[in-house]
């Protein structure tokens, strides 16, 4: 019987696979000089590499996710059937930021999944822990419910089923926190924005049609002032 593979631990193999990818070219054109049948070989490793690729997309990600990294796929394919014959390594750049960008959405994938998902409890810990300088009156506004449910939750014996919302604030943090500190996830929460009807991502959190744009909020945003 197939061991079951959780989501976050399919996306890191995922991850090893993309990775393993980059380090095999890497590798090869760290050759001095690079070998003359380099780029006739190369064209069957792009290939193999986007093919291995292609298969192993976890099932966990959203169809948005996976359009992004088969178009990185398609870029890399395209750039070695077309590519310069003068110019035979332009493909292989491609490939290699092709390959980083498809990296960087399994990354934000990885961080979306907060800490402690299905739990509440364990949730709350998270954000108290990465919002060390939020107090318990501003956490319990990002979440739309009073201090007392918070104290509520915490204080359960049992784990607590976690509401929606409590789920997407914890991803979203877990998206910001390497970009901004505590106090400027906060204030990054209640900036109106353009992409959301000139609403804040705290006024829009509820409405699921614009939990995407959200998310895609916080991934710019940690891209301009982070990792």
């Amino acid at each position: 019987m197939t061991a079951t593979i959780a989501p976050d631990g399919e996306l890191r193999q995922f991850e090893e696979l993309v990775a393993g990818s980059s380090h095999e070219l890497l590798q090869a054109l760290s050759q001095t000089p690079i070998p003359a049948d380099y780029v006739d070989r190369w064209q069957h490793t792009a290939s193999r590499l986007s093919d291995a690729i292609n298969r192993s997309v976890p099932p966990s990600l959203d169809a948005e996710q996976v359009a992004e990294i088969r178009g990185e796929l398609l870029k890399i394919l395209q750039q070695v059937a077309d590519g310069d014959p003068a110019r035979p390594l332009d493909s292989v750049e491609t490939a290699l930021l092709g390959l980083e960008a498809i990296r960087h959405i399994v990354r934000d994938a990885l961080d979306r999944q907060a800490p402690g998902t299905g739990d509440a409890r364990a949730l709350l810990l998270g954000l108290q822990e990465t919002l060390p300088r939020v107090g318990r009156r501003e956490l319990a506004e990002l979440l739309g419910v009073s201090e007392r449910s918070i104290q509520r939750i915490l204080a359960s014996p049992t784990p607590v089923a976690p509401d929606r919302r409590l789920e997407l604030l914890a991803g979203l943090v877990a998206l910001l926190r390497r970009g901004w500190t505590p106090e400027g996830v906060v204030a990054w929460f209640k900036r109106p924005r353009p992409e959301l009807a000139g609403r804040s991502p705290l006024e829009a959190i509820d409405d699921p049609e614009s939990e995407q744009a959200i998310f895609e909020l916080a991934r710019h945003g940690r891209a301009e002032h982070g990792s």
